[in-house]
């Protein structure tokens, strides 16, 4: 139903991050799902898996470094003018948290593309408004918007300088 609603946002946080990669300005990796594989065939000198299986909830999308930070994020997608509540799962808000309360950078990177917007918003901004609609005029008032540059990079660690934090 939902399967190809993050790939244009998330293209776009790839290609981002190997920018920062091959100009050393940060070390950020996309996680993978934690599956496991129960059976494994060999065929042509190739290794095939079979019944592989998701073995639990993964965290968020994105880990990395930046200026000596540990940093996390998930990236969320809407077509609407709102993010519903339920794209961000508790074990996610959960990790964030821990990250946030260990001095780590805990944000969304949250695409609107009915408006062709990305913003950076920090996780804590976000839960004060756990109990509302994450609306695109929230979403605006409490994030950093983030323009998309040529070559299709939203260059996001511009954002993280400018925002104070405390160790």
């Amino acid at each position: 139903m939902h399967k190809n609603r993050g790939m244009l946002l998330e293209t776009i946080i790839n290609q981002t991050i190997s920018y920062y990669e091959n100009n050393n300005i940060a070390f950020i990796e996309k996680k993978g799902l934690p599956i496991k594989f129960s059976k494994l065939n060999a065929q042509d000198n190739k290794l095939y898996a079979k019944d592989a299986f998701i073995y639990k909830k993964s965290t968020v999308d994105y880990t990395g470094c930046y200026k000596g930070r540990f940093l996390a994020f998930e990236a969320k997608s809407t077509n609407e003018s709102f993010l519903p509540k339920n794209n961000i799962r508790e074990h996610q808000k959960n990790y964030l948290l821990k990250i946030m309360q260990n001095g780590g950078l805990a944000f969304f990177i949250i695409m609107f593309t009915m408006y062709d917007e990305f913003y950076l918003v920090m996780y804590d901004k976000l839960m004060k408004h756990a109990g509302e609609t994450y609306t695109y005029e929230l979403i605006k008032k409490i994030g950093k918007n983030i323009p998309l540059s040529f070559p299709g990079i939203v260059d996001f660690l511009p954002e993280i300088n400018n925002i104070n934090y405390k160790l």
